[in-house]
């Protein structure tokens, strides 16, 4: 039999158990909201773009502009509605001119073009595996090197000056979805 001495000793250690646990409880349930209120939010996350002349092809087209202006590059032409700027600098290691696209509601850069004239095929090839490395896909007209943030192509028609593209990742999904293209 148990004595009422310790009957009223187990009752006030049961309580105590079952409220130090419940505070435990109430403890981390409230840790874990705190915790959770200050991590950074999943859209902060920093995103990497593709890099032209070692500059980010991030933003809209008129930060990009400014950019590439700090970096020595004249804005030659803007066409608002054909959704292109044109620059002139030097694209790996010629003065070259050159075409940034941007989509049309947000005027986020996608993509770039260039037509290196009198360069030699051998000499851009060279100087874009430097850069990539081997390209991923090389046939008789074209080159193509993928990149985790986009990928690099150039075109080489016969009879014309090659055309070398840069397409940004990021920017490609913001125009393709804003333009409804598939």
């Amino acid at each position: 039999m148990v004595t009422s001495d310790r009957k009223a000793n187990f009752v006030p250690k049961i309580f105590t158990y079952l409220f130090l646990e419940t505070m435990k409880k109430l403890f981390l349930t409230f840790l874990f909201a705190f915790v959770a209120l200050f991590l950074p939010a999943q859209d902060s996350v920093s995103v990497s773009h593709l890099l032209f002349e070692n500059i980010e092809m991030k933003g809209d087209i008129y930060d990009f502009s400014k950019v590439l202006q700090k970096q020595g590059f004249k804005q030659q032409q803007r066409d608002l509605n054909q959704l292109f700027f044109v620059f002139k600098g030097t694209v790996l290691g010629h003065s070259e001119q050159f075409k940034v696209n941007f989509s049309k509601k947000t005027k986020t850069v996608w993509r770039i073009m260039v037509q290196p004239h009198n360069v030699p095929l051998d000499e851009i090839v060279d100087s874009l595996t430097a850069r990539y490395g081997d390209p991923y896909e090389a046939l008789a007209a074209s080159y193509k090197w993928m990149l985790p943030t986009g990928f690099v192509q150039l075109m080489v028609p016969e009879g014309y000056d090659p055309t070398l593209v840069f397409i940004d990742g990021t920017g490609a999904v913001a125009f393709k979805d804003e333009d409804n293209r598939s």
